[in-house]
């Protein structure tokens, strides 16, 4: 779990600070007058640049968990339902699905669940009389399954890429009101607002491409931990 906590929490929570970084240390450089010669010009960034990676970074780390209460609230609810009936580790599950496995891996991993846990998923006939029971039955599985495939390292891996994805888009959406803070702050005071407006574009499209990764990111998580599942001993 610690290396969930330091790639999937930290580093992007870090990451998503880093346009405002640059953007920030560009309005006060920007707006100071030059200092005379290369090296005390060189020194004197170094000493506006270094102190506001260290308070984005600061800002980043500390504010972490609200980052990930961003993600889930405005974008992995949403896509997923908040009582994770639409997760991709439900939906694999479910006979009716477009994107369930083959056959006889539900019923092996059914078969598996019954014998390890005594819960036993609804039958074809049945999840078509009752989707949701079927959903709620699949999910009250997967919470047993994720707790007894913790060590799995190759799972965890998978895990990380998605809560990566998924803790971005939290970070991305603070990003973008401090970057929008200092747009304002450019145009209504100092004209230099060109390299901010490139920065808004840039952290957008990495926002975009991360919610369009979440789902791709979640699907292959579902299947990797249906796989280390089946070759657990309880």
């Amino acid at each position: 779990m610690r290396n969930y906590e330091l790639y999937a929490r930290k580093y992007p929570a870090i990451v998503g600070m880093l346009l405002p970084i640059l953007s920030t240390a560009s309005l006060i450089l920007d707006n100071i007058p030059q200092i005379q010669g290369a090296i005390s010009n060189l020194f004197y960034k170094i000493s506006v640049f270094v102190p506001v990676v260290g308070i984005y970074a600061a800002i980043g780390y500390l504010a972490r968990q609200l980052f990930r209460d961003a993600s889930k609230c405005l974008f992995q609810f949403p896509i997923f339902k908040e009582d994770e009936t639409e997760m991709p580790t439900t939906q694999l599950l479910l006979w009716t699905s477009s994107k369930r496995m083959s056959s006889s891996m539900i019923e092996q991993v059914a078969l598996k669940i019954n014998n390890d846990f005594g819960i036993k998923l609804l039958s074809k006939k049945e999840e078509r009389q009752d989707l949701l029971e079927a959903k709620r039955t699949i999910v009250d599985a997967v919470g047993k399954i994720r707790e007894c495939t913790r060590t799995n390292q190759n799972l965890l891996q998978y895990n990380i890429d998605f809560g990566f994805c998924r803790n971005y888009l939290g970070a991305t959406v603070y990003a973008l009101v401090i970057l929008l803070i200092i747009l304002i702050i450019n145009i209504v005071g100092w004209g230099y607002w060109l390299y901010t407006l490139i920065a808004i574009i840039i952290q957008l499209i990495l926002g975009i491409i991360a919610f369009f990764t979440l789902k791709y990111k979640g699907n292959a998580y579902a299947r990797a931990l249906f796989n280390a599942y089946i070759g657990t001993k309880i």
